[in-house]
């Protein structure tokens, strides 16, 4: 899977004009290992508003279509498009509710966990994939970009203007960027024991 996503990677970027960078568990795998986390089936990518995707330059093979957070990229040689499973909508249903703003993402799973319909946790996708996030230009803080539905003025899925200026330190057999002062990102999204594996969650 591992090797997969950093083909797909390696293909996507030379589509995108603009800024861009990976986040999320991606960005954890990262900053733990300097790779990709080994379980992962996906990897996040940011973009600000006015970057573009040249979407005809992707190799045949890729696909990707809209959803209403953002574009899913695939390879349709591994089978038909991802779809979302019952456990991440409730994931996202988790994290709307009004008793759960302020809560890290280590915290809403903690909480989606306790009340989950099943006892079995599923895996999102069986198959890799990229999603990529065009930020939407916080209006009220300068400088400051939010994450499009994640976001709210309780949450942590942002990123600042210091954190836009991007480094690319890492790389994958081909450069990465990443977030300036990407452990403030991750203790704000995953809290402060982010470096040690969750094993219950896979990240």
């Amino acid at each position: 899977m591992k090797e997969k996503l950093k083909q797909m990677l390696k293909d996507i970027i030379p589509c995108i004009d603009g800024k861009w960078f990976i986040g999320d568990g991606a960005l954890l795998g990262l900053i733990r290992n300097g790779d990709l986390l080994d379980f992962d089936d996906d990897v996040d990518i940011f973009i600000l508003p006015e970057t573009k995707i040249n979407w005809d330059k992707l190799p045949d093979n890729l696909k990707y279509y809209k959803d209403y957070i953002c574009f899913k990229l695939y390879d349709d040689r591994n089978g038909k498009p991802p779809q979302i499973s019952d456990w991440i909508r409730y994931n996202q249903y988790i994290r709307l509710l009004p008793e759960n703003r302020g809560l890290n993402r280590s915290q809403l799973l903690q909480v989606a966990s306790t009340t989950y319909r099943s006892e079995r946790i599923e895996r999102k996708y069986t198959m890799p994939w990229i999603d990529i996030f065009v930020l939407e230009k916080d209006v009220e803080n300068d400088g400051q970009y939010n994450v499009p539905y994640y976001f709210s003025k309780d949450r942590h899925d942002y990123y600042t203007k210091e954190n836009l200026e991007l480094k690319d330190n890492y790389d994958l057999g081909f450069p990465i960027f990443i977030p300036n002062k990407a452990d403030e990102v991750l203790m704000r999204q995953y809290g402060s024991s982010y470096m040690i594996e969750n094993k219950d969650f896979k990240y």
